[in-house]
């Protein structure tokens, strides 16, 4: 049992109990006087027990995002995920998993910009991810929105012998630095094309396939 099921389980503990206090008070005839025991009821069922499973439901969401298989969970993603893990892809972000050059969150380790501001604003468009799913206003194939930042791929290259000793990372330093120019533009794409997870695609099946 891992972090994850404990939270589930807190979190489903906690709605339960919630669900039974407001019975309880729902149940409870009140008088020309409530007693503070019955306040404290209406109190733990109305507001506390809400609030505890908010906290717990955004704990386990916010954390959620850094694995891979909270990324797999919206099947407009599987593409990305099946790409990932397929020993024969060539793409960049199957390139770095089949390496284990990111051990670990592999998704956000490349998508989220360094510091807690760029982990904040990950999370916050895995919310708008989140919201755009859940109500479909989506179309496929999705598309980046905004501008992939060189940071990313930067604060785990930059500095590193293997890189510095590529004459092109040298002369091109101060235009990657400032995302002038793409990384990917000398090393591939990521992910699958658009035209690959575009629907009717010869690669759409295979793409869409589960993730194990």
């Amino acid at each position: 049992m891992d972090t994850f099921d404990l939270v589930r389980i807190a979190g489903t503990l906690i709605c339960l109990t919630g669900i039974v206090l407001c019975w309880r008070f729902a149940r409870t005839r009140v008088g020309a006087v409530a007693a503070p025991r019955l306040k404290a009821v209406a109190l733990a069922g109305f507001v506390a027990a809400p609030l505890g499973a908010l906290a717990v439901a955004n704990y386990h969401t916010f954390e959620g995002t850094h694995a891979v298989d909270g990324c797999a969970r919206c099947h407009v993603m599987w593409p990305m995920v099946n790409d990932l893990k397929d020993p024969a892809s060539d793409s960049l972000a199957a390139r770095h998993y089949r390496q284990a050059w990111i051990s670990t969150n592999e998704c956000y380790g490349c998508h989220a910009d360094y510091g807690w501001r760029g982990s904040l604003k990950a999370k916050m468009d895995g919310f708008r991810h989140l919201s755009r799913y859940t109500t479909g206003t989506y179309q496929e194939p999705i598309v980046f929105r905004g501008h992939f930042n060189n940071g990313n791929c930067l604060k785990c290259h930059a500095g590193t012998p293997p890189f510095e000793q590529v004459s092109s990372h040298r002369l091109a330093a101060r235009v990657l630095s400032e995302s002038a120019m793409s990384c990917l533009n000398c090393h591939g794409d990521a992910h699958p094309t658009r035209a690959q997870r575009t629907p009717g695609s010869s690669a759409y099946a295979h793409l869409m396939e589960k993730p194990r």
